[in-house]
């Protein structure tokens, strides 16, 4: 990494990697932007009333990782960034005289889906990276921490979406919730005709491996008999983790047997950076049509060869793998 004169960069925040978030609650406060627009779209080629891009931005985003690809591709070097290669969006602070500069890739830097997006905090010229992510649409919302909005950023595929929220911790922008499930995938509503077990929690000395042995007899034996069931489970790890899977057995529209997993963490944030360790929420919501038992015997590493249906084994011999109709990995417990 270079260092500019008259500009600052501050540690980055990827979507995909887990940052620390302040304990400072976020307020309900008027529109915090004076002028729109506070949402931007990987679908737009530039912003709406875009300006060009300030030096002191370009001077950082010319060493950034993004960049250095589209600059091989094209021969050239750092200093020679073109600026239409962003479209940028400054709108002015309510104190101060700072501004928040939101800039998106162009041309050469969009992607398909998925665009890279930076988030600078500008003072006269000089200007500090406060947040950057990958995304398809990102929102300023109304609520603040530490001074600045919160931050909503939203990425798809052609079958899931990815929510995400940020907070201003001081310093940087860091993640707060992530969100992510299938698209059109909800948890049931109506639970009067499931059968359900009594929540399984682990107790602070308690081996998580016996209730998960537990919750996997159960679930098999209720997806084998083809009955509308749910189960909760609640685990904890050594580092202070925990998190509650909730599993949804039920008959789709077509009388096949499916299966919706919640899952919901409060994790404790220990990714690479300095400052207070604090927690992440996230929440999933995975969908499968298909339940198959695994051996899983100590010392044996062979994932690969199923228990036959109707062979009745110990539970915690074997694994369950939870598969999706989209064709992604397995869920596995």
């Amino acid at each position: 990494m270079v260092f500019m004169p008259g500009c600052r960069i501050l540690t980055l925040t990827s979507l995909i990697t887990g940052c620390l978030i302040p304990h400072v609650a976020a307020q309900e406060l008027p529109q915090f932007f004076s002028n729109p627009p506070t949402s931007f779209s990987a679908e737009d080629a530039t912003f709406p009333n875009a300006i060009p891009l300030p030096e002191c931005a370009r001077l950082l985003l010319a060493h950034d990782r993004e960049t250095a690809g589209p600059l091989e591709y094209e021969n050239l070097p750092p200093e020679q960034l073109p600026r239409d290669w962003f479209t940028a969006s400054e709108q002015p602070m309510k104190q101060g005289n700072e501004t928040l500069l939101v800039v998106m890739g162009a041309k050469m830097m969009r992607g398909a889906n998925v665009n890279p997006f930076w988030i600078f905090l500008r003072s006269g010229e000089s200007c500090e990276t406060v947040l950057k992510v990958g995304a398809h649409d990102i929102d300023a919302l109304k609520t603040r921490t530490n001074g600045l909005p919160d931050i909503k950023i939203v990425a798809m595929t052609a079958v899931s979406v990815g929510e995400s929220w940020y907070k201003f911790d001081g310093k940087t922008y860091q993640l707060a919730r992530t969100l992510r499930q299938p698209i059109g995938a909800e948890v049931p509503k109506d639970l009067s005709g499931f059968e359900a077990r009594i929540s399984l929690v682990q107790r602070p000395e308690q081996d998580p491996e016996s209730i998960l042995a537990q919750a996997r007899g159960w679930l098999w034996q209720q997806w084998w008999l083809e009955k509308p069931s749910y189960l909760k489970v609640k685990l904890h790890s050594k580092e202070g983790d925990e998190t509650v899977t909730t599993y949804y057995i039920e008959k789709g529209s077509g009388q096949q047997m499916l299966v919706t997993i919640q899952i919901h963490s409060v994790l404790t944030d220990r990714g690479p950076h300095q400052g207070t360790r604090n927690t992440i929420t996230r929440d999933e919501l995975i969908f499968a049509d298909d339940v198959e038992r695994r051996w899983a015997i100590a010392g044996n590493s062979d994932r690969t060869q199923q228990v036959p249906e109707n062979d009745e084994v110990a539970p915690d011999s074997y694994e369950l793998f939870f598969h999706n109709p989209d064709g992604f990995q397995p869920y596995v417990l």
